[in-house]
């Protein structure tokens, strides 16, 4: 007997679909078993227990596109296997090893026992169970239980285990069992069928529209891996316990406040969530026993269970007290509308859906009963045992349960889903959890934002380890006293390299005094700023050393910035002069005597000007003390050898250029500067750093990727320190540079202009698959990773950085208000100030930091968080994508774009790539190609340029709402009949034009019946768009296996396309072929099936389907296809599919018969061996003497072709239809009105003065290549 399946049981039965029918749903008991057992009598028991209960009996098939349930007679028992296990480890790996076999679905029961005998058990807990009698061999078991969700439940598992114990005993005294009667699970099934056809759900479904409306798509919880793209089932677990103390508080708070200890550690774990995720608007799944309005089910065995969708809002300044009465409020709404199925739940809400991840909600709380004392055996003690098997339903499943009545404890688990989370971060997350249930506790009163997550030595260990640098160690001397220092101990000493001449420490000494008391004269002086506008010379140098020994500020001005942008920073910064190509002039009116100013740490050294929001650029004034604990932290790490070789390469106006230029002169280092004609050019740079053996380099993130394409690139070069940063990198792409220079080492910098180039620091990259972390604080700087309240956030958990310390500027230039707002004052070292840098980062567990982007670029997209730096990422993991870029184009409606240099590829198929790599809504919508990305004059990315290029794309992106071929066009047909939606587009979301798990499976049952192959329910939910479904189409078919046969190529323009008759072979064709124009091309078609090992086709819809694609029309081609007898059957329902996207295509029908009679239909039957060997020679082009085997497939394959013409009705067609009809003496009456009837568009009947089998011979086949010809001129 069948009936359909509950909505739960629908919802797992699909889930199984996607999970590949894996153990993710297995529902395991463990025991141990001391004692006498009659294992007959437990054989004997569980059978009963199958007959007891039909879900116990039950299999899932489906039938007519929709999964049912089929009840099994009376037994078909619960197996039980006995193993006789040798030892311990046997018995341990069964225990872990049978929860993870999968069931079959299709076949019953879902359940099974598994019994471990002999002395492999576990020993007694004499604890636990209070035993002392040593027991035999033979006395010691193990007991399993593994029973699918889709039959079963936490209360089935009450009654199982309790029945099972029941029947045990009857089985032993012989008396029959005392049980109360079991309904049938399928009467609840129908009843709830019958209840949803009614008026019963409508106030439910109105609560649930109102309470979930913009209810977040998805929980974004700080995971130690990217979410993958599609769910995966795997998880462990670690425990949880709230101790007695604990327990007992809460229990007295509870009551209190008039809330249960459920609701109580309910609020706790939304707060949790809450504070991990940033998110106020908090989603919890809880599971609730549906059996019935009145409980009619009470002692049935089944998947009785509802989830609800309990919904809390953390935002405001809420107390623990408030919280906890709104907890409960919303549980009480959610349960007083439990009748409602979560199924209906989710399609009423259609939140956006995706395969990563479960819909609503993601994170589940259960109040899981103890198995303790559950099962009784009759002079037989039973303890339950732990099971290993935890699969991950959801990103996060807190289990807890009472223990030992009032008084006692709450004990239980955390699930989690291992793609996401190491064990570490579970462990973490529990213990949160208890401190949170531990301040409401004691502070119910308090506001949940004082709550705090962290203890005092977890706030010690980030605030010290892990915020602050090590002590800075002070070097002697200011910048001007280092430089000439080396001026005057090595004047001779070559300082300087650059258009091809060579200036010692001497010279440039001489020289840059000399402008300075020209400066000098002209009121360069402590507290002023001079302008520095020179290009890539060696008076740039000369000048920037020049303002420094005045004491005053140089502001850099790049001669390639726009000259508006260079006004507006002058007109701002107000210097006493600007220097230009003056230098010499005025170099030449002062003298050579050195007039030391003594400047203190604290006096700005230089002004840079970097973009402001409002458009308006702002001066960052950095003080000497900044500069020279940038330099001091850098030597102590990697020292600094006197006339060694170093380069610059950066953009004056950029911040990294005040390391390249000072630095080496303070150190007696010889400094290159690169060409302008060689900095775009990553190959002609790499020369001229080979050609000047430069040790010391900067070098933009760009430049970094361009070597990882090709790590020989770097091969002969003698750099030895890499400083790098700006931009995010992959930490193997910058371990791949290292290893191919042996010796180098990398500085992988992150800091603004505000924190002195870089504050935090990775040196030394490995060769980790991850984003290289920005690392450390540098000596003497901290880095904290804040909440909105200022408070340190938990490892992993995003927070947005704070910089303080040494590397800190002054603040901005004549902006006091803004520098107030930006450099606030330190919660942590009072009297200091800090940065909000508006980044964001996270706390890896090694005590790392993480960039996680910008706070202004975090993007939200269908209620989705995206983090483009994960779509790049996943973006550099395609292959051929050399690099790559992703943004947020905020012009209109926002949207997620991607710059990317390598292989082109088109929109479909970048979506295509990433689909495997990322979740759908990361997915970019546009897709700009580069040969390489573009790149400002500091070396980091032109967003603006990569913008206007996807912008400039977008149109032929975004166009794939129309299909584009007759794949495409059939799969919207079917999703338009099924989904009764007009404007569906072939990048829609499945789920997001109303499909629901139902409409999916009868989804994958109409793409089967119409392609003649089998999609899979999961990869229907897993590609849930028309391209991407056609795109599965395509691919991963059969061989054709010389199907398509070419009788002549033609020009290219236009092709006759000629179908097999029911006989399979398209021989038949030939003289027609040899009758056409020379310039069309001639193709036949022959039926599967025919050869060795070929599987025939299942329908004429598959045929066609098939064909076409064998075919390929081309757009612009005249297509003519036509079929004789049964051939045009599947030539026309070809031209069918064709007719909406292809205007060039007709029909040609040679004397096709068809009818709507039943009776006319009914007549069509096998033919007999004898009779088809005649029609063989005679229509087909075949001799008499082919093999036996040859002429079996043949004839299977006539008479297949035959039962499928039988079964089909051509529907109506927009293309243009010719009906050649043979006016013989064999000529079917109506045929030609048949066809004028579906035929939509233009139609034509031509009488053939012959008959049916005469079409293609002697005086007919003029008239028909005739009119083929003319098609072929018309078209």
């Amino acid at each position: 007997m069948s009936a359909p399946l509950s909505s739960g049981q629908q919802r797992l039965w699909t889930v199984s679909q996607l999970d590949g029918a894996g153990p993710a749903y297995n529902e395991t008991m463990a025991f141990t078993l001391r004692g006498p057992l009659d294992r007959e009598a437990l054989h004997r028991a569980f059978a009963a227990l199958a007959d007891r209960h039909e879900a116990l009996r039950t299999r899932i098939v489906v039938e007519d596109g929709r999964p049912v349930q089929v009840v099994e007679p009376a037994g078909h028992g619960f197996p039980l296997v006995v193993t006789e296990v040798a030892g311990p480890g046997e018995a341990a790996e069964l225990r872990r090893s049978d929860p993870f076999e999968p069931f079959d679905l299709t076949r019953a029961p879902l359940a099974r026992a598994r019994l471990l005998a002999g002395a492999g058990a576990p020993p007694p807990d004499l604890h636990a169970t209070g035993e002392h009698r040593q027991f035999r061999d033979d006395e010691q078991h193990v007991l399993l239980i593994t029973v699918h969700h889709v039959v079963f439940d936490g209360w089935s598992r009450t009654l199982l285990l309790r029945e099972l114990g029941v029947l045990y005993a009857a089985q032993l005294s012989g008396t029959e069992p005392d049980l109360p009667p079991a309904r049938p699970y399928r009467d609840h099934a129908l009843a709830q069928q019958d209840w949803l056809a009614g008026d019963g759900p409508a106030p439910h479904e109105a609560y649930w529209q109102e309470r979930l409306d913009g209810v977040p798509p998805v929980l974004e919880l700080p995971a130690d891996r990217p979410r993958p793209a599609r769910q995966d089932f795997r998880g462990a677990r670690v425990p949880v316990a709230l101790g007695p103390d604990l327990t007992a508080r809460l229990t007295a708070v509870a009551r209190e406040h008039g809330v249960t200890l459920y609701s109580t550690i309910l609020t706790c774990w939304n707060l949790l969530l809450s504070r991990l995720s940033g998110q106020t608007d908090i989603v919890v799944g809880v599971p609730t026993a549906s059996r019935g309005a009145g409980g009619e089910y009470p002692d049935t065995l089944g998947f009785f269970v509802n989830t609800l969708a309990v919904r809390a809002d953390l935002s405001g300044a809420r107390t623990g007290a408030t919280l906890l009465k709104e907890v409960r409020a919303a549980l009480r709404g959610a349960i007083d509308h439990a009748e409602l199925p979560f199924e209906r739940v989710v399609e009423l809400v259609n939140p956006p859906r995706s395969p990563a991840h479960t819909p609503l909600f993601q994170t589940m709380f259960a109040w899981v009963p103890t198995q303790h004392d559950l099962l009784e055996l009759p002079d037989v003690a039973v303890e339950p045992l732990d099971v290993e098997h935890a699969p991950a339903k959801f990103d996060l499943a807190l289990g807890l349960a009472g223990e030992n009545g009032d008084g006692g404890d709450v004990l239980g688990h955390l699930d989690y889903a291992v793609a996401l989370f190491d064990h570490e971060t579970a462990e973490r997350y529990a213990r949160y959890l208890v401190r949170l249930l531990d301040q409401l506790a004691t502070r119910p009163d308090a506001e949940i934002a004082s709550y705090e997550l962290l203890d005092a030595a977890e706030r010690r260990e980030i605030l010290t380890a892990w915020s602050t640098g090590p002590r800075p160690r002070r070097r002697p001397g200011g910048l001007v006293e280092r430089f000439t220092a080396h001026a005057d101990t090595t004047p001779d000493a070559p300082a300087l390299v650059c258009d091809g001449r060579t200036r010692t420490y001497g010279e440039l000494d001489r020289r840059s005094t000399k402008l300075a008391n020209a400066l000098r004269a002209r009121g360069a002086g402590r507290g002023r700023v001079v302008g520095v506008l020179s290009g890539r010379s060696a008076d740039l140098v000369t000048a920037v050393l020049a303002v420094l020994k005045t004491g005053a500020a140089y502001l850099p001005l790049d001669p390639a910035q726009p000259a508006a942008r260079r006004a507006a920073m002058v007109e701002d910064a107000c210097p006493v002069l600007v220097l230009g190509h003056d230098v010499p002039e005025l170099e030449a009116e002062g003298d050579e005597t050195r007039r030391p100013v003594a400047t203190e740490r604290g006096d700005t050294a230089y002004v840079i000007y970097t973009s402001g929001s409002t458009g308006r650029p702002k001066g960052v004034a950095v003080t000497y003390h900044s500069v020279l604990a940038l330099f001091d932290q850098w030597l102590d790490r990697f020292g600094a050898t006197p006339g060694e070789a170093t380069s610059a390469w950066s953009s004056i106006g950029f911040d990294a250029s005040v390391h390249e230029l000072l630095l080496p002169l303070t150190t007696g280092a010889v400094l290159h500067i690169a060409p302008e004609d060689v900095r775009p050019d990553p190959a002609a740079l790499m020369a001229w750093l080979r050609e000047h053996r430069v040790v010391q380099a900067f070098l933009p993130p760009a430049y970094v990727r361009w070597v990882d394409e090709d790590p020989t690139r770097v091969h002969g070069l003698a750099l030895r320190q890499l400083l790098t940063g700006v931009e995010p990198l992959p930490e193997a792409a910058l371990a791949r540079f290292a290893a191919a220079l042996p010796g180098l080492r990398i500085c992988f910098g992150y800091g603004p202009t505000e924190a002195t180039l870089y504050a935090t620091a990775h040196v030394d990259p490995q060769p980790r698959d991850r984003p290289a972390p920005i690392g450390r604080p540098l000596p003497g700087s901290r880095v904290y990773l804040l909440d909105e309240r200022l408070r340190p956030v938990p490892p992993g958990v995003v927070g947005e950085v704070f910089l303080a310390g040494d590397c800190l500027a002054r603040g901005y230039l004549h902006r006091p208000g803004l520098t107030a707002e930006r450099f606030v004052a330190d919660p942590f070292v009072p009297g200091e100030r800090m940065y909000r840098t508006g980044d964001l980062a996270r706390w890896l567990p090694d005590g790392q930091a993480e960039y996680a982007g910008r706070r202004d670029d975090q993007i939200k997209l269908r209620g989705f968080r995206i983090e483009p730096g994960e779509v790049t990422a996943a973006l550099l993991a395609v292959p051929g994508v050399r690099e790559a870029a992703v943004l947020v184009d905020r012009e209109g409606e926002p949207r997620l774009v991607a710059g990317v240099a390598g292989e082109p590829r088109t929109p479909h198929e970048w979506r295509a790539a990433l689909a495997d790599r990322l979740p759908d809504y990361m997915i970019p919508s546009v897709f700009a190609e580069f040969d390489r990305l573009p790149l400002s004059r500091s070396g980091k990315l032109d967003r603006d340029a990569v913008l206007a290029r996807a912008r400039a794309s977008a149109p032929a992106a975004v166009n794939t709402a129309a299909p584009r071929d007759h794949v495409e066009l059939a799969l919207l047909r079917i999703w338009r009949d099924l989904l009764l939606h007009p404007a569906i587009g072939v990048s829609d979301g499945f789920f997001d034009v109303g499909g629901t798990s139902i409409s999916a499976i009868k989804l994958a049952h109409a793409i089967g019946a119409e392609f003649g192959r089998e999609l899979p329910i999961r990869d229907v939910i897993l590609h849930p768009t028309i391209e991407a479904q056609a795109a599965l189409l395509r691919t991963d078919r059969p061989p054709a296996g010389g199907s398509l046969i070419e009788f002549r190529r033609g020009a290219g323009r236009a092709r006759v396309v000629c179908v097999h008759p029911a006989g399979g072979t398209a021989f038949c064709y030939l003289p027609l072929s040899a009758a056409l124009p020379e310039d069309a091309g001639v193709v036949g078609i022959q039926s599967p099936g025919l050869n060795a090992g070929e599987a025939p086709l299942p329908s004429v819809e598959a045929m066609a389907e098939e064909y076409l694609r064998l075919v390929a029309p081309r757009p612009e081609e005249t297509l003519v296809l036509c079929g004789l007898s049964y051939g045009g059957l599947v030539a026309y329902e070809m031209g069918r599919r064709l007719a909406e996207h292809h205007p060039r295509v007709s029909v040609v029908l040679l004397d096709t018969t068809a009818t709507d009679d039943p009776a006319g239909k009914a007549a069509i039957e096998p033919v007999p061996a004898a009779e088809f060997r005649e029609k063989l020679v005679r229509f087909n082009g075949m001799y008499p003497g082919i093999e036996d085997a040859q002429i079996e497939r043949y004839h299977r394959t006539y008479n297949h072709n035959r039962l499928t013409a039988r079964e089909h009705d051509p529907g109506e067609t927009a293309a243009r239809v010719v009906f050649v009809q043979a006016v013989g003496e064999d000529t079917i009456p109506g045929t030609a009105e048949f066809w004028r009837r579906r035929a939509r568009g233009e139609f034509e009947v031509v009488p053939a003065d012959c008959g049916h089998w005469d079409m293609l011979e002697s005086d007919a086949l003029p008239l028909v290549a005739k009119l083929i010809s003319a098609e072929l001129a018309a078209r």
